[in-house]
């Protein structure tokens, strides 16, 4: 023999180069996959109805967690510092929005016009402020909660069921967790 690795040595050597190429390549889409859910995405499961019709209790949704823009009409999930289930919303209020609530039309309107409402229609009823801080009624009913430079205002499209911005007032943008971008 002249030195030359025979052929079923270069089998071998060629089936392992293969392997390792394989290999190499599962590590690195399992490294992006890791990666990207831990800091561009995140999926969700949505718990509670305060979103009812647009998202049910256990309905799979995706964040986004970085380079997304709030608009009005996004849905966004968000933490409220001292509260553990991050609650999802509907963002209808945006930095210098003035949101006013009509008692003889029970409804919104947000820089006096009405709101593009995706609530569900079950009607606001006398219950709707029990739960409102008397600050946030009084300015909602009175001259409206205008939404400072780093605040949204949220709204839950299931009204009658959501605690929100109706409740505590506007949250704060940097509680924003993410927007939601797909659901499932």
């Amino acid at each position: 023999m002249n030195g030359l690795p025979g052929y079923n040595e270069l089998q071998k050597e060629r089936r392992a180069n293969i392997i390792n190429i394989f290999l190499s390549a599962i590590i690195v889409i399992l490294v992006l996959v890791i990666v990207t859910l831990l800091f561009f995405v995140t999926p969700m499961t949505v718990s509670g109805r305060s979103m009812y019709p647009t998202y049910n209790d256990g309905d799979k949704i995706v964040l986004a967690k970085v380079g997304y823009n709030i608009e009005r009409g996004d849905v966004v999930v968000f933490k409220i510092p001292g509260n553990d289930a991050p609650p999802i919303k509907r963002v209808v209020g945006l930095p210098g929005d003035v949101i006013y609530f009509d008692i003889d039309k029970m409804d919104y309107t947000v820089n006096g016009q009405p709101l593009d409402d995706y609530a569900a229609t079950y009607g606001y009823g006398s219950e709707y402020f029990l739960t409102t801080q008397r600050e946030v009624y009084t300015a909602l009913t009175t001259t409206g909660i205008t939404v400072g430079e780093n605040q949204l205002f949220v709204l839950g499209d299931n009204r009658t069921l959501s605690k929100d911005s109706h409740v505590y007032g506007c949250i704060e943008s940097e509680w924003v967790v993410g927007k939601v971008v797909l659901s499932y």
